[in-house]
Parts: C-alpha cells; sequence; structure tokens
C-alpha cells in the first residue's frame, strides 16, 4: 500500500502577468510509514515544538508561535525531516516526492488548476507493481482547502481522482481531505516541500528583478548610503542568502519527479 499527501504552494511572483501555481505530492510506502513517523518525531522533539500547535514550513525564517526556537533549529528540523525521504533499506524506493507547477491566467479557477496539476503529477506515478498483499492499494491525503472542497462535491472528486490515476491502484475508502496538524507528519512533510519550493521561486525571481540595483549598493561605501538603502540593501542579502538555503535543503530530497 501507499500512503499520498498532496499540498499546494502559490508564489506571489508573477510571469507576463500569469500566476504560478504548484502541487506537491508525497508518497509514502506503507511498510515504510512507521520508520518515517517516527524519524518525524525524533526531529519534532529535538525541535521543541508541541503538537498542539501546527507547525508549517512558513514558519521556518521567523519566530512564529515559539520565539525561543531559533531560525537555526527550524531550519535543521526541514534538513532533518528531507533526510527521512533517504531510505537505507535498498533499491525499492520507500517516499517519492512529486512537484508540478506551471503558470496560469487570473480567469483560471485554483480548483481546475489544483486538479489540471494533481492529474499531471498521477500520470508520474504509474502503476502498481504488484496486485498482491494489498500493494496496489493507495491512500490519498490532501490538505483541506475551500477553493477545493467548497467548489467541487466529494463524488465528483472521486471521479476525477480515479480517472487520473492508473486503473490498476486501488483507492483506500476514498481521497480524504483533512486539516493539517502536526499531528499529520505526512502531511507537514508535504507543507514543508512546497514552503520551500515557493520561497526559492519568490526569492528568485526577486533577486533576478533586483540584481542590478543589489550589485549596485554592493559597491557603495557604508558612507555613501542614501536614506533607506542600508536597509534596503539587507533586504537583498536577506533574500539572496534563503534563496540559497532554500535551494540546499530542497537539495537533501533523495529524488524529486517533476511532472510536467
Amino acid at each position: 500500500m501507499k500512503f499520498i499527501f498532496v499540498d499546494e504552494f502559490k508564489p506571489t511572483s508573477k510571469i507576463n502577468n500569469k500566476k504560478l501555481y504548484g502541487i506537491s505530492v508525497i508518497m509514502i510506502d506503507a511498510a515504510y510509514y512507521s520508520n518515517y513517523k517516527n524519524g518525524f518525531e525524533n526531529a519534532f522533539l529535538k525541535l521543541g515544538w508541541t503538537k498542539d500547535k501546527e507547525l508549517k514550513g512558513r514558519y521556518t525564517y521567523s519566530k512564529a508561535v515559539f520565539e525561543d526556537i531559533t531560525t537555526d533549529q527550524r531550519i535543521i528540523f526541514a534538513e532533518d525531516l528531507f533526510k527521512l525521504s533517504a531510505s537505507k533499506s535498498g533499491k525499492t524506493k520507500k517516499v517519492c516526492v512529486f512537484v508540478c507547477f506551471d503558470l496560469f491566467s487570473d480567469t483560471e479557477k485554483e480548483h481546475d488548476i489544483y486538479t489540471e496539476l494533481l492529474s499531471r503529477i498521477f500520470k508520474k506515478i504509474g502503476k502498481p507493481a504488484s496486485a498482491k498483499t494489498g500493494k496496489n492499494l493507495i491512500g490519498i491525503f490532501l490538505d483541506s482547502n475551500d477553493s477545493i472542497t467548497k467548489k467541487i462535491c466529494e463524488s465528483k472528486f472521486y471521479e476525477l481522482v480515479t480517472n487520473m490515476i492508473n486503473k490498476k491502484w486501488i483507492i483506500f475508502e476514498k481521497p480524504i481531505f483533512i486539516t493539517s496538524s502536526s499531528l499529520c507528519p505526512g502531511l507537514v512533510f508535504a507543507d514543508f516541500v512546497s514552503y520551500f519550493y515557493q520561497n526559492f521561486i519568490d526569492t528568485k525571481r526577486f533577486f533576478d528583478v533586483t540584481k542590478n540595483r543589489f550589485l549596485e549598493l554592493l559597491d557603495k561605501e557604508k558612507a555613501q548610503f542614501q536614506d533607506k538603502e542600508e536597509d534596503e540593501l539587507n533586504q537583498y542579502i536577506k533574500n539572496y542568502k534563503k534563496q540559497k538555503q532554500s535551494s540546499q535543503i530542497i537539495a537533501i530530497l533523495k529524488e524529486i519527479i517533476y511532472a510536467d
């Protein structure tokens, strides 16, 4: 059996007046899930978070929720979480990470974009390795999203997913939208993947647009700064560091499968 966890991300960047939208999917082999969850719990305990407070990727570069948990500690948690995608048990992949993002016009509805990207990823998943002993069962858990659940009825979404996925898969019960929390380690993983991709895209876009200004400020002596230029430079440096760091953290994932 496979467990699938789905989360979406919406970079703020626009290209040619089109909006970016993405989907992250984490697929975990059921036989590996207990090891994954134990690894998650250990990383969570080391971080010092509590289960009654939701842990999200967007809190990585902030003091949100727990001010005494430093940015460095949050980054280490993200690294430890992504390291759980590397299985030491042999050739069979225990965790697969799928990412799909594209440009869309402002007139396109979010639920249509969501299902289109999800369909592209499901095509990449392919068929189960075997139909024996439940290996063709697949459980699908999605982060609750009003833009999807209030626009597509449950039976319609089930039909859509059934048509997207390889016919040899048997869907466990039904695709389930759940409210994300620190009690859902699979969704936390998907959320962190979504956050770091969104952060990388946004900060890279910001740097590309401001690169000339950034270099201009770097060439200046501190005494030459005009009003607020030092703050401006510090913001450029901060975003540049976040872009590089996001890239490094994403690279920890054992394998990322991109859906076109």
